[in-house]
């Protein structure tokens, strides 16, 4: 899926600078074969929560949450590729029923290329998380996530057949290309569900359905309404069990689906407890995980208080590690939650921070 992108995106790129391959054979490709209506993707899906499912949207223990994702991929090749997420959620209201009504904000930007292609989206999402059962053990949460999309490329780098003076390239030469427009501004619609049992705070289940780019935008930098964003279908689940003292571990599944493409991701990390008292713990988290035909990963990281950060690498396993000499990917993701501190209601009771 988004691999395939980028695997494209490199081969066009190596061939044009071979072989003075022409722009519009290289957004041909692009065009036609959807190279470029593809979706921006992070190894640490579920420290991505905005990016994964709209409905996990307040789908968490606290009042508000920061998250920041960072993806530096294949940098052994000539131009790598970036990818930053920043998002905010939170619980805007509670009912006296226990259910939640959420709201958040999430923006990304991706560039690629020797072209410089550029994907920008901010979106504004909401949700209602319905809380049953006894001790609201259960967590049903129904999220869509509304807002805008850019993509842009620049050719000033690319090299032309026309540029091609009969002996040797010439950059003075004009492309002989036409380009109607090198950027465009479209709509976007996704929606989710998310089931989420917590058992105690080291025992829970969540598992998700999401559908991204319900709308299907267009996506053609040459006016051709026929070249849209495809839906993409994401299912996901999580565990997290007790299984010692001072051991958790949590396994992971994530599929996606968009037209004839599919991604699917698995594997674990193991949560180890340095310190672990009321109010404050550090925990260790070590795990390793596998993406079909694409990368296996390695993921470090800890939790400390109310801040998760963690760090992942991506070991190139495709047919494309003649390029990039197995290197994948430098990944990392802070999550910060903020929760509010609990009024004293009654005269007499001492403050829960002590």
């Amino acid at each position: 899926m988004c691999l395939m992108k980028r695997y494209y995106r490199n081969i066009t790129k190596i061939l044009a600078r071979a072989k003075g391959l022409s722009a519009f054979i290289l957004l041909w490709l692009c065009v036609t074969q959807n190279v470029f209506a593809q979706d921006i993707h992070f190894s640490q899906f579920s420290f991505s929560p905005a990016n994964l499912n709209p409905a996990y949207t307040a789908l968490f223990d606290g009042d508000v949450r920061f998250v920041a994702n960072y993806r530096n991929q294949w940098f052994t090749v000539p131009v790598n590729y970036n990818t930053v997420s920043l998002s905010a959620d939170m619980n805007l209201y509670t009912l006296k029923n226990h259910d939640k009504i959420g709201g958040g904000l999430t923006f990304y930007y991706d560039r690629a290329g020797d072209s410089k292609f550029t994907s920008l989206q901010a979106l504004l999402a909401m949700s209602y998380v319905l809380n049953f059962g006894k001790d609201d053990k259960h967590s049903l949460s129904a999220g869509f996530n509304v807002g805008i999309g850019n993509r842009s490329f620049q050719y000033q780098n690319l090299y032309f057949d026309n540029q091609y003076n009969g002996d040797h390239y010439d950059g003075r030469l004009g492309s002989g290309e036409d380009f109607p427009k090198t950027s465009f501004t479209y709509p976007d619609v996704n929606v989710g569900l998310a089931y989420k049992l917590r058992l105690s705070e080291r025992k829970n289940f969540t598992i998700g359905f999401a559908v991204h780019h319900l709308n299907q935008p267009q996506q053609s930098f040459f006016n051709d309404k026929q070249v849209r964003l495809n839906m993409r279908f994401v299912a996901h689940a999580s565990l997290r069990w007790k299984v010692a003292k001072k051991w958790d571990l949590v396994p992971e599944l994530i599929f996606q689906q968009q037209d004839t493409k599919h991604e699917v991701a698995f594997g674990l990390h193991t949560k180890a407890y340095l310190f672990k008292q009321k109010e404050s713990q550090v925990c260790l988290n070590l795990g390793a995980y596998y993406r079909n035909n694409d990368a296996a990963y390695l993921l470090l990281g800890m939790d400390y208080n109310a801040w998760q950060v963690n760090l992942s690498y991506d070991i190139n396993t495709s047919k494309f590690q003649r390029a990039t000499n197995t290197y994948g990917a430098i990944e990392a993701s802070v999550i910060y939650i903020l929760a509010k501190v609990k009024k004293v209601n009654s005269f007499g009771k001492s403050c829960p921070i002590f």
